[in-house]
């Protein structure tokens, strides 16, 4: 146990018990285990782990320039792959979204500038009892579940309301436990150590930015293309709309929106000319 609280904080030995009991009780129920399967089944589609092996290969070699500019050591591998496994998983998950929402990459670089990430690491910083973090942990994932679950209807704000209120609350309270914590032990924690880990996360987030905007912009041109093969059966017309596409489109994520509804229009009738009409 010692030399696990070595590697790990107090907070991430709560959430690996906790995420193991949850797997073990899933195991448990075979209606769950199917789903889970067909889950996974869908995880790993050769698409989905390209995207994921190409998000990695780029994560790799921003490390490697933050190493070669002194930002990056091995200390800091823990935290690393927990923002790949977490953060840059769920931008990359999120990019569904890219297309459909406007400014999707300016809000994601605004939302890793925000000076709630300030308190997030103040938090961070202060670690409780393991005890208590077992405790606390289930507590704080079932008010946030309650709370997702009285945002759907009208009826349920007040219970919403209320349980803002408590984690506002309770939040606060750790914010303040945590700044006294900092506060007496200051020599520990003005280091450039804690300097770099507080910036690494958003280091890796912006820099992710770019990496995500091509693969956003390549999951786009994957759906456009899968569309066109539906709607043109000839492969010379299938052929030359896929290249008028990326004449027309290039690196613009915007103009694959425009262009998604307009090729609706098109069928195995549809002559050259038109094609040339509707993408352009």
């Amino acid at each position: 146990m010692y030399k696990l609280q070595e590697i790990f904080s107090n907070r991430e030995l709560a959430l690996i018990a906790w995420t193991l009991v949850a797997t073990i009780s899933i195991l448990f129920d075979q209606s769950i285990r199917k789903a889970l399967y067909k889950v996974l089944r869908a995880f790993f589609q050769p698409s989905i782990l390209i995207i994921i092996l190409l998000a990695m290969l780029y994560s790799v070699g921003v490390v490697y320039i933050l190493r070669m500019i002194d930002l990056w050591s091995q200390t800091l591998l823990k935290n690393t792959l927990l923002w790949f496994f977490g953060s840059g998983v769920i931008i990359l998950f999120s990019l569904n979204k890219a297309e459909k929402e406007k400014n999707f990459f300016t809000k994601l670089l605004l939302d890793n500038l925000k000076l709630l990430l300030v308190f997030e690491f103040i938090i961070n910083l202060h670690q409780f009892s393991l005890t208590t973090e077992l405790v606390m942990l289930p507590v704080l994932a079932f008010l946030t579940g309650m709370k997702l679950i009285a945002e759907r209807e009208e009826r349920t704000q007040k219970v919403k309301v209320g349980i803002e209120w408590i984690l506002t609350i309770g939040g606060l309270a750790i914010i303040v436990i945590s700044l006294i914590d900092i506060y007496s032990h200051i020599n520990d924690f003005a280091n450039p150590s804690t300097l770099t880990t507080f910036l690494l996360p958003i280091i890796l987030s912006i820099s992710f930015i770019p990496c995500a905007y091509f693969i956003a912009l390549y999951m786009g041109y994957e759906m456009l293309y899968v569309r066109l093969t539906l709607f043109l059966k000839d492969k010379q017309d299938l052929q030359f709309a896929k290249w008028r596409v990326l004449w027309k489109c290039n690196f613009h994520l915007s103009k694959l929106k425009q262009l998604s509804p307009k090729i609706n229009v098109l069928n195995s009738r549809s002559t050259r000319q038109e094609i040339k009409e509707i993408i352009n």
